[in-house]
């Protein structure tokens, strides 16, 4: 149903979950195929671990091309929400059909500069040795899908803020369960290792891709796209990168911070300390990704009710999506803690790796839950004209505090430094994230308590 008046009108618990929930199983799906893709890639006979070492180290490449990805899609679909809500559609259309074109262009561009670059690329990274063929052989097949990859991502964004959070859903949800199905093809069967996990994931996006633009092409959207609409206007692209600006400094600031990351590992914990952060970030992203998936959700609702200047519902929808994600991360801390070694096991059977991954995961998720409040803090901001600051969390929390902990601490307590590093980083971050925001809606905080 697309209703965008119900934004205005409808209970915000109801509208939380219409668009909260389609937007939560999908990235949950899509968490649950990067589990399964890497148990897969585990398991492969003999060189499990170094293949996820190999990925592990690839990460802040992946990592860059996703946050080119957020840059496009968080920040066409947030506009695309407030020009619905201020009634210009027109502002709207155009914004949909630039995002798709900046994720053509951005695609290509990517492509074409990592294969004239890689080696420099790869050696920059620190990747060498044993692991450097897997790595190598895994990142190079991903490039090449990078078109695929960022309209992948774009497209479900757009269909959502045009109303129909389901379908939206349906296309993620379609392309990351063929993506599974690929992963069991390709590396059980025809014994493709890392390179058939590569080739699914690629393949998978593909049709994400054609599910998205058939929307448009046959389906009933709100948002008429014609071809006037994919030229690129400079204003269209500013307003895009204004508000994507946020969680793409976010994302960058994460790559760099697996650099520094990788470095440490590496340094302190050798190459098996690398795989057993790859494992963690596996296992956390299965409880991170719904709570970004609210944070998705939430757009459209804080984006349209803030431009008609209903602040009360704009706050509420706030706080509930920071008890709901606080929540989901609680109960992913009680199960890293109570069963380490059962969500261990499934991705490797090397001893000496279970055992570094198990002493790992339980001080990394000691203070999971307070991701929440920079999560959905940072996301408000970047909706509610303050953009800089959000900017100024998401730069903060992972370049700044998250790279020089793990950077230091383990020169001051050693190797359990590395996993301490985040459990502190989410506190500091949850720290300045309230102090932030008390100074910047302090007024509207203090009229809804006048007016009770």
């Amino acid at each position: 149903m697309n209703n965008i008046k119900e934004l205005e009108i409808k209970p915000i618990r109801k509208l939380l979950v219409l668009y909260s929930v389609p937007t939560v199983l999908s990235l949950l799906v899509n968490s649950l195929y990067i589990v399964v893709d890497r148990i897969f890639i585990g398991n492969i006979p003999k060189v499990g671990a170094l293949a996820l070492t190999g990925v592990g180290l690839t990460m802040p490449i992946t990592t860059v091309v996703v946050a080119l990805s957020a840059l496009i899609s968080m920040g066409a679909s947030s506009n695309i929400s407030i020009k619905l809500g201020e009634g210009k559609n027109e502002d709207a259309e155009n914004t949909a059909g630039n995002a798709i074109t900046l994720s053509v262009v951005l695609g290509i561009t990517i492509t074409i500069l990592y294969m004239i670059f890689q080696n420099q690329i790869l050696g920059w990274l620190g990747i060498q040795g044993q692991t450097l063929f897997y790595a190598k052989e895994f990142i190079t097949i991903l490039i090449l899908g990078t078109v695929f990859n960022m309209l992948g991502f774009a497209l479900p964004f757009i269909v959502r803020s045009d109303g129909n959070p389901k379908y939206s859903a349906a296309i993620t949800i379609t392309g990351c369960v063929l993506n599974i199905g690929l992963d069991a093809i390709f590396i059980l069967v025809l014994h493709m290792g890392i390179r058939g996990a590569a080739i699914a994931t690629v393949l998978a996006q593909f049709v994400t891709v054609v599910l998205g633009l058939s929307y448009f092409v046959k389906g009933k959207p709100t948002l008429g796209l014609t071809k006037i609409n994919f030229r690129l206007s400079p204003a269209m692209v500013k307003a895009i990168f204004l508000i994507g600006i946020v969680p793409f400094s976010n994302q960058l600031s994460i790559s760099i911070a697996q650099i520094v990351s990788n470095y440490s590992l590496n340094l302190y914990g050798g190459e098996l300390a690398i795989g057993a952060m790859t494992v963690i970030n596996s296992i956390a992203a299965l409880f991170l990704m719904p709570v970004y998936g609210i944070a998705q959700g939430f757009q459209p609702i804080i984006g349209f009710n803030y431009a008609k200047k209903r602040y009360d519902r704009a706050m509420k929808t706030l706080v509930l999506a920071v008890v709901c994600g606080a929540a989901i991360l609680a109960a992913g801390t009680l199960i890293m803690q109570v069963f380490p070694k059962f969500v261990v096991g499934l991705f490797t059977h090397d001893s000496e790796l279970v055992n570094i991954t198990v002493n790992g995961i339980k001080k990394y998720s000691v203070l999971l839950p307070l991701a929440s409040i920079p999560t959905f803090g940072s996301g408000f901001m970047m909706l509610t004209g303050k953009p800089k600051t959000a900017v100024f969390l998401s730069i903060s929390r992972q370049f700044v505090i998250l790279s020089l902990t793990i950077f230091l601490l383990p020169r001051v307590i050693g190797q359990d430094g590395l996993w301490f590093a985040q459990p502190i980083t989410d506190l500091l971050a949850s720290v300045i994230t309230i102090m932030l925001f008390i100074k910047g809606y302090g007024h509207i905080l203090h009229n809804k308590l006048c007016h009770k």
